[in-house]
This record gives C-alpha cells, structure tokens and sequence, in this order.
C-alpha cells in the first residue's frame, strides 16, 4: 500500500541493520523474553531519564500494566475501585479501556483545540465536581498541555499522574522528556510511531516497589524478576521456585527480536526525531508561504516550555470555512495523500462507551467536538522529504480544500 500513496502516513524507519539484528537474535535461538530485552530496556531508561523501564508488547499493554500496578493491593499508594480517573476526551480507546478494566471511572475532560490536547480550564472544573484521584494525561501527536499548569493541579489535587506517551516520544517539557514526570510514563512502538520494534511498548517507573510490581504483572505474577527474589522464594520452600506467583498476572511479555529491532532503532532515534521536527516547519512554512494560503488551517501551536517531536502534521480546518470532510479526505486519498482523524476524534461519541461507567457529565466537549468535526492529520515522517514533494503536498491540500467549500 506504501508504494501505492505518494504520501502515506507512515514511511518505513527500518533499514538492513534492524533485519540484520533480528537473524542474528534467531539464528542465536533466542526467541523469548530474555537478555536483549533487559538491554533494550536499560538504554531505554538512560535515553528518556528514567529509573526503571519495563518492555511490553504493545503501548495498549503498557497502559494495562500502569493501571494494574496504580490498582494493585500490594502497592503503598494504590487507587482503589471505583475511584474517578480524568482523561481528555480525545485519547486512543486504550488509554480509556484500562481504566474500566481496573474497576475505575473515567471522567471525560474537553480538549483544547488549539494545541489538541488537555484543557486546563475544563480539567480545574473536574476537580471541583468530581473527587478524582489521577489523571490518565494523553499527549496527542507529538504536543502536551500546559504542562505547567497541570503539574500545579497534580500537586494541588495530590493526583496520580499517568502520562500516556505513546505518541509523543521525543517530546521536552523543559529539560524533561514527557513521559518522565508522572509516577508512570507509557510509550508505544508501533510501526508508525517515532521508533517501532514493529509492535511493543514500554512503561517507566521511579520506584524499585513499582519496577518490582511491573514486572510481576507483566508475566503471570511469577517471581523471577523481583529485586528479592532470594528473599521470596525462602519463604515458599515447598514450592518449585521457577514457578511460584506472587502476583495475579497477564503475559505481556516482548519478544527478544522485538528488543533487537529496538535497540537498532535507538541508535538513530535523535536523528529520527530531528526530522520530524525540521519536516514539521518545513511543511507549516510551504503552507504559509503558498499562493493559495488564506489561513484556512490552524497549526496546533505547543505550550509554554512544551518542545513537541511531532508524530504526525496535524491541523484543523478553519471555522469560517465549509468543507465536506469525507468528500476533502477521499479526494486527498485519490490524489496520494493519506489521512486519519485526530485519533479517535470525541471519544464521547463512540458507541462502545454507553457500555461502560464512563462519565461524560462534563460534555458537551466543544474543544474535542471541533478537533472530530474539522481535525485531521497527515504523515511528517522519520527521514528528510524532499522539497518538490512537500510542494505537490501543500498545493494539493489546499486546491481540494478550495474545491470542496
């Protein structure tokens, strides 16, 4: 399909050294979770400045895995059923779903068009009705909030902070990766994502007590990788010590040539996400600088102290201007351009939460109704585009948006 589209959303990271790392990892007989996993996770713990990392199999699996730990009896500081979880209301349906499944309510919070993400004003007012005790904090495509703002809330609130990643890695807030600064930070490696081991994921953690409690819950609720293993096994004597459990358990484990993928890819994570960046401006600057720019668009704009590797070229089409959104999407996707919805667009609107305790008491949410209505975004890739491509981009954009008002 990649080759069909002149510009796809995803453009392949990978090159023969990933290949090659995975058939060395195979012709060693390394399948399962072992040693190269462990090392993937050190350097990726180093990278973001994190303590701990824990490599899952999916960024889905690494919200699971927050949120069990967050629930679990064995944790100090730990939420317990039915206590309230804000998240904005433009997220993925697995930052939402573990929620549930923990036996925790959501609490749909607005959005702020203008940078996509958490309104802060709409969050104060959740706080005021509703006795929540985290926050599921889902930095969309590459941007955050006014990170300022909400760690003044989580420090007032004495919220539990869980910063959803997955489509943000790379991005600053001041001198911190985002993902770094809640009490656990989650990320994803799938194929379209700022680096992939083809499908992964990863949560960090900054306490020895949670790195512990992950990786119990990560493979069965087994004790083979706790700190006090030795301490552990001596007290169940009678037990075969390769398969004692502690813990209830999932197996979210990784594979090791998931690990080997990954390690390959941070090696020129930097320079992936340099791209990103500099492909960013060049495609925002091509816009403003067209003879058909009109100011049609608005570009998300970052925080204050917010510096955003983005995921993708997100934008929103103006108010004033009447646009069939299928109609716009599919002649995009005629002309070789693909597109998607600002990830889920309102997740209030989907059909899957009147299922479920979700609380949407605090809608209608016009910030996350105006991003479903008139958001999209495109590709901005991990390698340099060259600038005729970007032209053809810019150009096509706005003539079909023209011709569909």
């Amino acid at each position: 399909m990649l080759e069909q589209i002149e510009f796809p959303l995803v453009d392949s990271s990978y090159d023969n050294e990933e290949i090659l790392a995975c058939i060395a990892t195979l012709l060693a007989g390394k399948l399962t979770m072992g040693t190269k996993v462990r090392e993937f996770e050190e350097v990726f713990a180093k990278h973001v400045g994190a303590t701990y990392a824990v490599m899952v199999n999916s960024g889905s699996s690494a919200n699971l895995l927050a949120l069990s730990a967050l629930t679990n009896p064995v944790r100090g500081h730990r939420l317990m059923p039915g206590d309230y979880v804000a998240v904005p209301a433009v997220c993925w349906s697995t930052s939402l779903w573990p929620i549930i499944q923990t036996n925790l309510i959501p609490v749909l919070v607005d959005v702020d068009p203008g940078t996509l993400n958490l309104s802060i004003p709409s969050l104060r007012i959740a706080l005021e009705r509703y006795p929540i005790k985290a926050l599921m904090m889902v930095h969309i495509l590459g941007n955050s909030t006014d990170m300022t703002g909400l760690l003044r809330l989580v420090e007032e609130h004495s919220l539990i902070l869980i910063e959803d990643t997955c489509e943000s890695l790379g991005s600053l807030y001041r001198e911190s990766y985002l993902g770094s600064i809640g009490e656990f930070g989650t990320y994803s490696f799938y194929f379209s994502h700022h680096m992939t081991t083809i499908e992964g994921g990863m949560v960090i953690a900054r306490t020895q007590e949670d790195n512990d409690l992950l990786r119990c819950l990560r493979a069965h609720g087994w004790s083979r990788e706790q700190s006090d293993r030795d301490q552990i096994e001596s007290s169940h004597k009678q037990i075969d010590p390769r398969f004692l459990f502690i813990n209830v358990g999932y197996n979210l484990r990784p594979m090791e040539i998931q690990a080997a993928f990954g390690l390959a890819q941070m090696r020129r994570l930097d320079e992936m996400s340099l791209h990103r960046r500099e492909n960013t401006r060049r495609i925002r600057r091509a816009f403003q600088e067209h003879p058909l720019w009109k100011q049609q668009i608005q570009f998300p704009q970052p925080p204050a102290d917010v510096d955003p590797c983005w995921f993708g070229f997100p934008f929103i089409v103006e108010p004033s201007v009447a646009f069939d959104y299928k109609k716009f999407t599919g002649t995009l996707l005629q002309c070789g351009i693909d597109t998607r919805p600002i990830v889920s667009g309102n997740m209030a609107l989907q059909p899957a939460i009147r299922l479920f305790n979700v609380d949407c008491s605090l809608g209608p949410f016009a910030g996350a109704q105006l991003v479903h209505d008139r958001g999209l975004f495109i590709g901005c890739h991990a390698k340099p585009l060259e600038e005729q491509r970007i032209q053809r981009l810019v150009t096509t954009i706005l003539k079909t948006l023209s011709e569909s008002c």
